[in-house]
């Protein structure tokens, strides 16, 4: 049985380990965050940039993947105690979904598809971590020259825009995913537009993309 000094030593060193601080109030957090969401927008920019007539899917996919790899490799190059750099790189992988394709279409190598042309809608989307703090982004385009799109597309663009920016207020400490829901589903009704089933938001925390609580 152990005595009482070997009880209070115990006592002292728990009391002297510090949990980590994983959310906001860390400042080192809040940098990881911002700087992976860097490099999920510089790698945007550039498959914006690659989507054009001719360009093959899955070229596309790996350009994305090579640029957010090499980005993610320049930062938090000190190696810790044990010798091991932090872990970094590719949270979600880039994915390009056309037309009636609604999302997460990140094909393999050994697929063949037909190459993008003019008038295609090209849904991205694309995840970074530093650390395991996770930022991903998404970003709708037409491919090529199109002098003026369907007033349908135009329609569902604004509407979809539109509705992330109230989803985004929406979501508040007190609020539940019905409330919502039913703010998207006011902008849908104002477009004249319908919401896509089964395509949700979900809670991030570290290096969990998809968390319990969805939307």
């Amino acid at each position: 049985m152990a005595d009482e000094d070997e009880i209070l030593d115990l006592e002292e060193e728990e009391e002297g380990e510090e949990e980590e601080v994983t959310d906001l109030s860390n400042s080192d957090v809040c940098t990881k965050y911002q700087e992976a969401a860097k490099i999920v927008n510089t790698t945007l920019e550039g498959l914006v940039s690659q989507c054009i007539p001719g360009a093959k899917i899955i070229d596309l996919c790996q350009f994305g993947t090579t640029v957010m790899q090499a980005q993610a490799g320049k930062l938090y190059t000190k190696k810790n105690s044990d010798g091991q750099l932090m872990d970094r790189g590719v949270a979600f992988p880039v994915c390009i979904s056309v037309n009636d394709i609604v999302c997460n279409h990140s094909p393999l190598a050994s697929e063949e598809l037909e190459p993008l042309k003019d008038g295609d809608i090209v849904k991205m989307d694309l995840g970074c971590h530093l650390d395991g703090y996770i930022a991903v982004a998404a970003h709708t385009i037409v491919v090529g020259d199109v002098p003026k799109p369907p007033e349908s597309l135009q329609n569902v663009s604004v509407a979809a825009y539109n509705a992330m920016l109230v989803a985004a207020h929406a979501i508040q400490a007190g609020k539940s995913n019905k409330d919502v829901t039913k703010a998207v589903e006011r902008v849908a009704t104002h477009y004249g537009v319908k919401p896509i089933s089964s395509v949700r938001m979900h809670q991030m925390k570290r290096y969990v993309l998809d968390g319990v609580k969805e939307v």
